[in-house]
């Protein structure tokens, strides 16, 4: 059996790959983690192993590759932030899956993710993908919850909500949008910094 591992193990398998024969061998060695699983893993989880794998894949352009590794975590044991699917449909995106990850987004959206950074995640994704409308959409969304949750108390949410205001005012100019209330906020943090 394999000694238990740590979030410094994974991340000096990150800084040691460099070429993509290393990324590959960094891959292989984190999804062969994943499968020999250790009762004293408390920081990493087979899930957290999978997607660590499908993105040093991902780095090197094995988009298919990385897929099939984001399948698989989304049936692992364990938790990945801010959820396992949004990694899978990144990975669709990448393999020009549209339909799949919007399938995958719509469940998503379906459960109304507590977490900012599900929204802020897909609709990143969108806006690398060239789909501004959907991206605003989601950015929007995710604004829109975080603020809510805001105002019923929620810390957390309100600095999620920093991340969704910047990104959606981003995708609005992209758009030609004319400026909202948010935008202006987004606006006033960029002339504070």
């Amino acid at each position: 059996m394999r000694r238990p591992l740590t979030q410094d193990d994974v991340d000096e398998l990150y800084a040691r790959a460099r070429t993509p024969e290393q990324h590959r061998a960094a891959a292989a060695q984190l999804a062969a983690w994943a499968e020999e699983v250790h009762p004293e893993d408390d920081e990493v989880s087979p899930a957290s192993l999978l997607v660590d794998a499908g993105e040093q894949l991902s780095r090197i352009g094995d988009h298919d590759a990385a897929l099939e590794l984001f399948r698989r975590a989304t049936v692992a044991d364990g938790d990945v932030l801010p959820d396992v699917r949004c990694y899978l449909h990144h990975g669709l995106l990448a393999v020009g899956d549209v339909a799949g990850a919007r399938r995958l987004a719509d469940e998503l959206r379906r459960e109304r993710p507590a977490d900012g950074d599900v929204y802020l995640f897909i609709g990143e994704d969108h806006e690398l993908a060239g789909d501004l409308r959907e991206a605003h959409r989601w950015l929007t969304m995710g604004l829109l919850r975080m603020l809510s949750r805001a105002e019923q108390g929620d810390d957390l949410a309100v600095s999620r909500a920093a991340g969704l205001v910047r990104a959606r005012s981003r995708v609005r100019r992209a758009l030609e949008l004319p400026v909202d209330e948010y935008d202006e906020l987004a606006e006033g943090e960029r002339s504070a910094d």
